[in-house]
């Protein structure tokens, strides 16, 4: 699993999870170059740290040498764990090329992509997705229509839908939630969530958000800090605000009547799954995906966008979805995206790669093994 943030890591334990519980004696190990994997520890799977690509400028390495390290590592990795399945998120190759020694071995390979990511050479990603047994895109068909990177792909795809961190059967009922985030049982809550990342895009939304809260008296507020965040500003919270640490949050969604939020595709599914309506407020650069993302749910009718970049717009935006009415609506919509279990139709086409399935997964498996598909969910597919 490579790239920044948090939701490539969430994406792929979501997955893991549902092959665990659908085939228990599975051992897992992940090999990851983000900085927060103790949530991997604290849900039962072991890890392998890599090199972030951002230590070659802390350590002055080159693209070479960064790439030799982190490829002799994964050689270990490989002669020692002997995987009968590779399951790659976002980067085909890695996120600097390392896993291209490894992509001809007697392993089935998987890879789990964000083609609404992808905006450089079409026929390098064609080519990298080609060497996967399987590609599986967490969103659905019709949402991809007419992309050019899915012609002419030969290989077999799996439209999973929306993987979400949390199915809504799974989610913790409000007043127990409530009781262990530490926060009020009574009262609406809105929840404010600005990604896992942190980065520098992050300051404004956060600074935008604490300004708008002064204009919702009424209401009450929980940051969710950024777990990744370093060297963020002070802001001056209003008092009406808690501030939360938990990672994953998705068991915990019940507890909120609404969401103020950035745009990644992990955050987006794991809102609807919980049917919580939400004003996005996505991320500018280096995110490359989330004013697309926006763009395909507003179309739905899932979210709000403030009409301005004012405090104001933010305010009324929120009061907008919290209309009783309004909410409903949207929940209406966000139903055949959230009911739909991306993370389980995953997981057993992946499984049924490893072995015959079970006569229960026999449709997914025909399902995943008989489409057409691409992925590729971060930039340039060579690069990654």
């Amino acid at each position: 699993m490579n790239g920044k943030g948090l939701g490539h890591l969430m994406r792929a334990l979501a997955v893991a999870r549902q092959m665990r519980r659908l085939a228990p004696a599975t051992r897992f190990l992940f090999a990851t170059s983000c900085e927060d994997p103790g949530v991997l520890w604290r849900e039962g799977f072991h890890y392998v740290k890599t090199l972030a690509p951002e230590a070659m400028e802390g350590h002055g390495l080159g693209p070479d040498r960064h790439r030799s390290l982190v490829t002799a590592l994964m050689r270990a990795v490989f002669d020692g764990f002997q995987p009968d399945l590779l399951v790659v998120d976002t980067f085909p190759y890695g996120s600097v090329g390392e896993l291209r020694p490894f992509l001809d071995g007697p392993w089935k390979r998987i890879f789990v992509s964000n083609l609404f990511l992808l905006n450089r050479d079409i026929v390098r990603y064609q080519e990298s997705a080609r060497r996967y047994d399987l590609v599986v895109f967490p969103f659905q068909a019709q949402e991809a229509a007419g992309h050019p990177a899915l012609r002419d792909l030969s290989c077999p795809m799996l439209f999973a839908g929306p993987i979400a961190g949390v199915r809504p059967d799974e989610l913790l009922p409000r007043a127990e939630a409530r009781a262990i985030l530490g926060l009020p049982a009574e009262g609406p809550i809105v929840l404010v969530a600005a990604g896992g990342g942190g980065g520098a895009s992050v300051a404004p939304v956060l600074a935008r958000a604490a300004a708008a809260m002064p204009l919702l008296p009424e209401l009450g507020f929980a940051l969710l800090e950024p777990p990744l965040a370093r060297d963020l500003p002070p802001v001056e919270w209003a008092p009406n605000v808690r501030i939360v640490r938990r990672v994953p949050v998705a068991p915990y969604l019940a507890a909120f009547d609404a969401a103020v939020t950035t745009a990644g595709m992990n955050s987006g599914a794991e809102l609807m799954a919980a049917g919580l309506p939400m004003v996005w407020t996505p991320l500018g650069p280096p995110s490359m995906d989330q004013v697309r993302n926006v763009r395909r749910w507003i179309s739905a009718g899932i979210g709000r966008l403030p009409a301005s970049g004012t405090p104001e717009a933010l305010a009324r935006a929120l009061r907008e979805v919290l209309d009783p009415q309004v909410a409903a609506e949207m929940r209406a919509r966000m139903a055949p995206a959230g009911a739909i279990d991306g993370a389980g139709r995953a997981a057993a086409a992946i499984l049924s790669l490893a072995r015959p399935p079970a006569p229960g997964n026999q449709a997914i498996a025909n399902q995943a093994i008989a489409a057409k598909g691409d992925s590729h969910a971060n930039g340039d597919p060579g690069h990654g």
